[in-house]
């Protein structure tokens, strides 16, 4: 009887945990003081999958949390990028590890959250590997729903 109990109690907080993953689909637009404020970004989302688009590039990442290689050319050479994305508690994290012809290898984590005003929050932290000297950019995005 207490092995029932538990079990239905880890459904409930199971439950409870799957409802609290935020929903970010719709029209965003860039807050100031972002150089871009008034831009606006296109978010599409489902059970395993985030779409955005800003202007007219569209990228679409798998929140399947494994890695997903790609490739862009670049004259004449190619470009190598790593991309992971899941969910952690209520946030999505994106990791994009990308390597350059010329050695140079940089990595991005953006953390997307809704804040309490209901404003998404896109918390992205740029560091260039290989390079001791230079400090990590960082840089928070506000945007609200149109």
């Amino acid at each position: 009887m207490k092995s029932i109990a538990a079990f239905l109690a880890c459904l409930f907080v199971a439950g409870l945990a799957a409802q609290k993953r935020p929903d970010f689909n719709g029209t965003w637009v860039l807050s100031p003081p972002s150089k871009s404020a008034g831009r606006e970004y296109v978010v599409k989302q489902d059970a395993k999958s985030l779409s955005t688009t800003m202007g007219r590039r569209p990228v679409t990442y798998q929140l399947d949390g494994t890695e997903h290689l790609s490739q862009v050319p670049m004259s004449g050479d190619v470009i190598r990028v790593s991309t992971r994305a899941g969910w952690e508690k209520d946030r999505i994290v994106i990791t994009v590890r990308t390597a350059y012809p010329t050695g140079m290898k940089t990595v991005a984590r953006e953390t997307w959250s809704l804040d309490a005003q209901g404003r998404l929050i896109i918390d992205i932290v740029e560091t260039m590997e290989g390079l001791p000297n230079k400090p990590d950019i960082q840089q928070i995005i506000s945007v609200r729903k149109k």
